[in-house]
Parts: structure tokens; C-alpha cells; sequence
């Protein structure tokens, strides 16, 4: 863990933080001159995301990827912390089946949960604007509106 994180108040009596690489977690450090309250810390990085990172150098600069996060020179895996996402589970669909009024067809109005949406197959879906009378009926059951 060799990224040290550095804090201190300033003059005007703001925090500045800078972080540097050091190669022993042992550091020194002479507090005259600034101000009167310091930090010093061991820094790790948090990477939330599926895959597990990596470093990697390109144009003079270290990242950690997949996500492109600027990091200093001289982090390695050990200074990063894997937090892995939790998958959400898909809310099931609402199909509902409605015979047609000549009683020759079958159409199918979903819902989707998830986002909102609702779907209709009757040929009356698009000269509604979205909003024909099965979508009407099924929002209805559903939102009370």
C-alpha cells in the first residue's frame, strides 16, 4: 500500500489533499509551515465494476481499467479495492390476452415493469398514439389511474 494521501489546512483555511506515491508505508514528515491540522493516510482506490481491474500505462499516465480512472504513477492492484455490483433481478412482464371484438384474433398487451412501457398488438396501438383501449384497460388494473 504504498499511496500516501496527504491533507492539511491551508492559509486561507481550506483543505488541499494530495496524493503520492512512496514505496515503504513508513513516511516522515516535518509539520512546520503547514497549518495547524494534518492527515496522513493510506490511499486505496475503489473500482465498481463487473470485471476485475487491471493497470495499465499509456502515454505516461497509469489507469485502472475497464473504466479509464486516472490513477498515480506507481499504483499496482494491491492499492485497489474490486467492488463488484449486484445484478438486479428483471421484473417479470405482465402479459394480458384479449380477444378481438369480431372474435377472429388474439392480441397481446404487455407491461414492463422496469421501465414503464406498455405495448399493445391490436392495429388500433399506432392511430392511438401508444394508447389504445387494451393499454387503457391494463393501466388501469395496474395503476388504479
Amino acid at each position: 500500500m504504498p499511496i500516501i494521501e496527504f491533507s492539511n489546512l491551508n492559509k486561507y483555511g481550506n483543505w488541499r489533499t494530495r496524493r503520492f506515491y512512496n514505496p515503504t508505508t513508513s513516511y516522515g514528515l516535518k509539520p512546520d509551515g503547514f497549518g495547524p491540522s494534518i492527515m496522513v493516510k493510506l490511499h486505496k482506490y475503489t473500482h465498481k465494476h463487473v470485471l476485475p481491474p487491471c493497470i495499465m500505462k499509456l502515454g505516461g499516465k497509469t489507469y485502472i481499467m475497464p473504466g479509464w480512472q486516472e490513477a498515480i504513477e506507481g499504483t499496482t492492484l494491491n492499492d485497489v479495492i474490486h467492488i463488484k455490483p449486484k445484478v438486479k433481478k428483471k421484473a417479470e412482464t405482465i402479459i394480458v390476452e384479449t380477444l378481438s371484438s369480431k372474435g377472429d384474433k388474439m392480441y397481446k398487451t404487455r407491461y414492463y415493469p422496469d421501465t414503464g412501457n406498455f405495448t399493445c398488438t391490436c392495429p388500433g396501438v399506432w392511430m392511438s398514439g401508444n394508447n389504445c383501449k387494451h393499454i387503457k384497460k391494463l393501466r388501469l388494473e395496474i395503476n388504479g389511474k
